[in-house]
């Protein structure tokens, strides 16, 4: 039916065929695909009385969407689950996997209100990453999930410290229990968290300019951001954090795994008796806030001073900015789009650093976010599996009962389970044969491009069938479109609910060549709903679906 698309060919979608925004609608439907799990028809047609600015200030007001509070196991999963047969298996999946915060994900990404949280609270996931293959009990992991949860929408240096002091990250990155050196040299700081809160979750490997790009030095080579004396910096002022202690037990040097409390501090005789107390070098920038911590202070103090020193970098605003508008909006923003967001991060406008709400806001109204694509070309993002199930199930009315992991894991994509802190791809990916950045091409394949239209397949022609009630999408009005023989109203919906008003001339044609018409006595289309069925498909599985634009 169609030419088979290379990869780069996803994004390489004609600009002279491509269809201007129909007006402020279509733009309405872009600017929901963006900011949630992706617009239902009623939210599309709601337009004329929305406003983004107003919505995205609706959504911050409303209450947050939690992971519920799971009871811990025993470490010891043979001990947790006695027993053999279906009994064992359904206690490890409940109890040692991903899979209740999976099924919680999906149905929260279909009906929780604070959709623009909960969409940027799974960008932060896949920045600030923990993984479930180390942290394996999803009681272990939901706590982390509700910090992101509640800082998606809050202050940058908030989160960073909640971030840091969760010990589901303590455990994935091995700050919890980390100890200062001991006098032989044997026992060392571990440096995993300090390595990673600098490359990954805050400030990356190269000096940048506001706008995203490398400070070149005078050979025209990028400038590291820090050194390795910096990572043993930072690892020695993160030292003395353990396990909260359990109720009405005594605090202990290394306390045993409790991860339904902060961190804390293991202190004997009043003092922090597991905290390194010698001075520590951090980053050194212009403007540095404690450049380097002195001897003698309390690991509270060297932990909050050593993550401000993190937090004003100038780093900071175009690293995190240009990967929540690579999540959002489009893998190739313009070094001008960088920028403005950057200058948002740096100061809300009220001279606040680092509000997340203000820097949302930035990206999802700046010039390039809204009305047609800036450039044709270079704008836009694969959907990466989960965000591609969410979508098509919003815009078809889909219903769930949660059980979707098995269907986009094939894809590349286990929830909660990425394979490494890198996230699932990573954020600097090219598309081969191209210079365009496409972070999600990082675990596409002609594999999990056969598993996506089969996915579209099962939805359109059956369901998903779970242990539970399944998953479906609801025809209602498409067939009736489909019994028309004009298909040009069944196009239009499509167009307007899926595409955002992208169809282009040569697509519609080939559609409309697929949907043969069995006429009826009334001239009616007698095969409505097949005919439906075969467009919703079609449309579904074309690059311009494909592509989030």
């Amino acid at each position: 039916m169609f030419k088979r698309l290379t990869l780069a060919a996803w994004l390489l979608v004609l600009s002279s065929e491509l269809a201007q925004a129909a007006g402020s609608q279509s733009d309405w439907s872009r600017f929901l695909d963006q900011a949630t799990f992706g617009p239902t028809p009623a939210e599309t047609d709601a337009w004329a009385s929305q406003n983004p600015i107003a919505w995205i200030q609706s959504q911050a007001a409303i209450p947050p969407t939690l992971y519920p509070s799971l009871p811990p196991y025993p470490s010891n999963s043979q001990t947790g689950c006695p027993g053999t047969g279906a009994v064992y298996t359904a206690c490890i999946t409940q109890n040692y996997s991903m899979h209740p915060l999976q099924v919680q994900f999906f149905q929260n990404a279909l009906s929780a209100p604070d959709q623009l949280r909960q969409k940027v609270a799974f960008a932060l996931s896949q920045i600030l990453v923990v993984s479930g293959n180390k942290v394996r009990q999803p009681s272990s992991m939901g706590p982390y999930l509700n910090v992101l949860i509640h800082g998606a929408l809050g202050n940058f240096r908030d989160l960073l410290q909640n971030v840091t002091l969760n010990p589901a990250m303590g455990h994935y990155l091995d700050m919890v229990n980390s100890d200062p050196a001991s006098a032989n040299g044997i026992v060392k700081p571990n440096e995993n968290y300090a390595r990673e809160v600098l490359q990954l979750f805050s400030v990356g490997l190269y000096l940048l300019n506001a706008d995203g790009s490398p400070v070149l030095d005078a050979s025209g080579q990028p400038i590291p951001t820090y050194s390795q004396d910096t990572i043993e910096g930072f690892a020695r002022a993160f030292t003395g954090w353990t396990y909260a202690t359990q109720p009405g037990a005594s605090p202990q040097r290394h306390n045993p795994e409790n991860f339904q409390g902060t961190m804390e501090v293991y202190r004997s005789n009043g003092k922090d008796a597991n905290h390194d107390h010698g001075a520590k070098q951090l980053l050194s920038y212009s403007g540095a806030v404690s450049a380097s911590l002195p001897a003698n202070q309390d690991a509270a103090l060297d932990l909050s001073q050593a993550l401000d020193n993190i937090f004003y970098h100038p780093n900071v605003g175009p690293f995190i900015g240009k990967q929540l508008i690579q999540h959002l909006v489009t893998s190739n923003p313009s070094p001008a789009y960088v920028a403005r967001v950057t200058a948002v991060f740096n100061n809300n406008g009220r001279g606040v650093r680092g509000d997340l709400l203000s820097t949302v806001q930035a990206i999802l109204t700046d010039p390039e976010a809204r009305g047609a694509p800036m450039d044709p070309v270079n704008f836009g993002k694969l959907r990466e599996p989960v965000l591609f199930l969410t979508a098509f199930l919003k815009a078809t009315n889909g219903v769930t009962d949660g059980i979707l992991n098995s269907k986009i894991q094939p894809m590349g994509q286990d929830l909660f389970n990425s394979p490494t802190v890198f996230n699932y791809y990573p954020h600097d990916y090219t598309v081969p044969g191209t210079t365009i950045q496409g972070p999600e091409f990082g675990i596409a394949s002609t594999s999990a491009e056969i598993l996506r239209a089969n996915l579209v397949n099962t939805l359109v022609y059956s369901q998903i069938t779970s242990s539970g009630s399944g998953t479906s999408i609801s025809l209602s009005g498409l067939d009736t479109l489909g019994a028309k023989a004009d298909a040009t109203a069944l196009l239009q919906y499509l167009n307007t609910y899926l595409l955002h008003g992208a169809l282009t001339s040569d697509v519609a044609t080939l559609v409309s060549k697929a949907l043969v018409c069995t006429k009826s006595s009334s001239g009616h289309c007698s095969n409505g709903q097949s005919r439906a069925q075969s467009a919703l498909y079609l449309i579904a599985t074309s690059s311009l679906y494909q592509i989030q634009r």
